[in-house]
């Protein structure tokens, strides 16, 4: 009794939220930034060809695009243009370099009765955007009825087979599992194979973690591409419901807006892919002193401190001193700016070129109120390295004052047993030095 009670006052809940959407009406002004999908018509019928197979029905919408097609800032060529190791570096997977080229990839995103997956989650929707020849065709699978499940996954599996591998968004996590489990429930256990795969969300957060509200898909979207989705696009947490009323009714009005939010993801996926695969191509010499080939299209600063950190973070030591010293020349937030100089720092400290650092600490240092590592970090270079007791007492003096600022407790009190330790061996050191 109490869960038909939840049940019905979510489906109340859920059809309030519907009411305040704003109407399926295509907004034409917004047409040269948003790309978009197959038209709407304005019957109740599904877009596409239902497709009849011995194993039951399901309905095929088909969409051709010229490469030329531009989809926010980018052609869908220009994902083409790129070498296939870049997407290689970006997926931890060399099969992707050796799979024959971008071309060969598939872009898929599904629509899903449930957002925590599971076996009970069915993948209601598939979409599949592929090039073929001189265009990207995008095929999406749209199940009918549950019953006829197998007939969309057989159709599905048979046109990805020709496919070298996936590149999705938060696929690793929920796309590809979900696909997975819904085939061995079909007996096509394995049917997508162990080919490479490329999933965005992960280099996206590389680069735009703390710098938007989130990193999903939508936010992507208004926030790096100034891409504007019409009237026609839909919340994704209400689609799950939106199909489960669809199979009441089959009003397929709503279900063209979830096809269409479908369209729009998997676009996206392509213009993000090349935006991704452009700054993380971005050249670097790799001989010191490490200096950056001018690239097609400057990246911002941002843009080359995070690429400075990846480049740090897999071993690639002078293409991450270039990407921060290049971060540095332009215009950094604070935070950022602190981040790269102790990063900067930190590299050349590892490589014992502590001469070099120095600059950084002393930058560090100039704006820093409650940190103590840039002022040890040079306290210990002239005291150990440089051999300049001098500076290394007017180093130590700083760091204490920086401490005497912070509040009572243990760790102020082990800093200032640490730093007096320091003062005094370098005092006794001077004494002895003047003996």
């Amino acid at each position: 009794m109490a869960a038909d009670l939840r049940t019905r006052l979510q489906r109340i809940k859920l059809q309030k939220i519907r009411r305040q959407l704003p109407p399926s009406v295509p907004a034409a002004a917004l047409q040269p930034r948003a790309a978009r999908g197959p038209r709407l018509d304005e019957d109740d019928a599904l877009p596409g060809l239902r497709v009849d197979t011995p194993l039951g029905s399901f309905q095929l919408i088909e969409t051709s695009y010229d490469l030329e097609f531009q989809h926010g800032p980018k052609r869908l060529a220009d994902l083409l243009s790129h070498d296939p190791a870049v997407a290689a570096r970006l997926a931890r997977d060399e099969k992707l370099a050796a799979s024959g080229g971008l071309a060969g990839l598939a872009f898929i995103d599904t629509e899903t009765t449930g957002l925590a997956g599971g076996a009970g989650t069915l993948a209601f929707l598939v979409g599949v955007g592929r090039c073929d020849g001189e265009r990207f065709v995008l095929r999406q699978y749209f199940l009918l009825d549950p019953g006829h499940e197998e007939a969309l996954l057989t159709a599905l599996v048979t046109d990805l087979e020709t496919r070298t591998g996936w590149v999705t968004y938060n696929g690793r996590a929920f796309d590809l599992p979900l696909l997975e489990t819904r085939l061995t429930m079909n007996r096509q256990r394995g049917a997508l194979g162990q080919r490479p795969h490329l999933d965005l969300l992960t280099p996206t957060r590389r680069l735009y973690r703390g710098r938007l509200p989130s990193c999903s898909l939508g936010d992507i979207e208004r926030g790096v591409f100034k891409i504007v989705r019409d009237q026609d696009d839909v919340p994704g947490y209400l689609i799950p419901q939106m199909y489960v009323d669809y199979l009441r009714t089959r009003r397929a009005d709503e279900m063209r807006r979830v096809i269409y939010h479908n369209t729009i993801d998997i676009l996206s996926m392509v213009t993000l892919a090349a935006h991704l695969m452009d700054v993380f191509a971005t050249p670097f010499a790799a001989a010191r002193p490490a200096r950056r080939a001018q690239p097609a299209s400057e990246p911002a600063p941002e843009d080359l401190l995070r690429l400075a950190c990846w480049h740090a973070d897999n071993a690639r030591p002078a293409e991450a001193e270039a990407a921060f010293r290049s971060a540095l020349e332009g215009r950094l937030a604070l935070d950022d700016r602190r981040l790269a100089l102790t990063r900067l720092a930190a590299l050349l400290k590892r490589q014992e070129r502590r001469a070099e650092a120095v600059t950084a600490w002393e930058q560090l240092a100039s704006f820093t109120v409650d940190d103590l590592n840039a002022f040890v970090e040079l306290a210990k270079y002239y005291e150990w390295h440089a051999r300049d007791l001098a500076q290394a007492a007017a180093w130590t003096e700083r760091a204490l004052g920086v401490v005497a600022g912070w509040p009572a407790g243990w760790q102020r009190a082990d800093a200032f047993s640490q730093l007096q330790h320091r003062q005094q061996r370098i005092k006794d050191k001077r004494t002895a030095a003047a003996g």
